[in-house]
């Protein structure tokens, strides 16, 4: 499990900034290209912010709240407790497929974050190469 950010209480907040912070390389396919550099300054704004993180976690769960399909991210992150993953980093069991012997499960993807905290990347294979923060130019560290 992740420490908590100080200030929170990980009563799901944790878990609101750890959707906010993921949500952010998805945002073309969730909420469409015209609106998603908005909603990505939004997001950053939000995250890199004044540190009052009860009103923080209440923006942004507003935010993500707002749009169908960022809901619905943000439902299945907060579900996920407490690894927080992006949905589509989650393995779904197969239903009315018996389980092998041992240990079957999908190999989670490297999680990748900016050192300054707002932003969160998931590299799906060894193949693809790490991006830098969009809002910082630097280079995402492994954690």
């Amino acid at each position: 499990m992740r420490d908590s950010e100080p200030g929170t209480t990980d009563s799901g907040d944790e878990g609101v900034l750890e959707a906010a912070r993921a949500i952010r390389p998805y945002l073309r396919d969730l909420v469409g290209p015209a609106e998603a550099g908005t909603f990505d300054r939004r997001i950053a704004d939000l995250l890199t912010g004044p540190a009052d993180a009860a009103a923080t976690v209440a923006a942004l769960r507003a935010l993500l709240a707002g749009h169908e399909d960022t809901a619905w991210f943000l439902g299945r992150v907060l579900a996920d407790r407490p690894l927080y993953r992006p949905p589509y980093q989650q393995s779904v069991p197969q239903r009315d497929i018996s389980r092998p012997a041992g240990d079957p499960g999908a190999i989670g993807a490297d999680r990748y974050v900016c050192p300054a905290g707002d932003y969160v990347w998931y590299r799906p294979d060894v193949g693809t190469r790490v991006p830098n923060c969009p809002d910082h130019g630097a280079a995402l560290v492994r954690g």
